[in-house]
């Protein structure tokens, strides 16, 4: 195996993927603009998420604990997958379109069924390899 292979997919985790929302009926959830809504995310591998475990790591390790109550893994499930969303499309609140910033990415994914399908796509790795190999 050569590995200049294997930095290539790991740097495929950078690039993102966009991926459609889909509401619990299965059916997308809409922009107001009547497009799906999306979110871009980069993958399991990437730096922003490598940072984000190790930022969790330190405040563990700071704390002397290594046991997580219940608030605080649900928690780290929300940080993890807001660290992956670098883009979205379609995310209003009332008549307002919400920027993408790290406090409302969050707050979305306080929503379960969105931060399992953001989970997903950031371990698609078939995805960003595929992305990656169509450029």
């Amino acid at each position: 195996m050569d590995v200049k292979n294997l930095e290539l997919l790991v740097a495929s985790d950078e690039e993102g993927v966009v991926i459609t929302i889909y509401q619990k009926n299965g059916d997308p959830y809409l922009a107001k603009d009547g497009t799906d809504s999306t979110m871009t995310v980069v993958g399991s591998e990437s730096k922003k998420i490598k940072a984000a475990k190790r930022g969790m790591t330190k405040r563990m390790l700071k704390r002397r604990r290594v046991t997580l109550d219940e608030m605080e893994v649900e928690r780290n499930q929300i940080e993890m997958a807001a660290a992956a969303v670098i883009d979205w499309h379609g995310w209003e609140k009332g008549d307002k379109t919400l920027e993408c910033t790290s406090e409302n990415v969050r707050y979305v994914l306080t929503i379960d069924h969105i931060r399992e399908q953001v989970e997903q796509g950031r371990d698609a790795h078939a995805d960003f390899s595929l992305a990656s190999s169509a450029t």
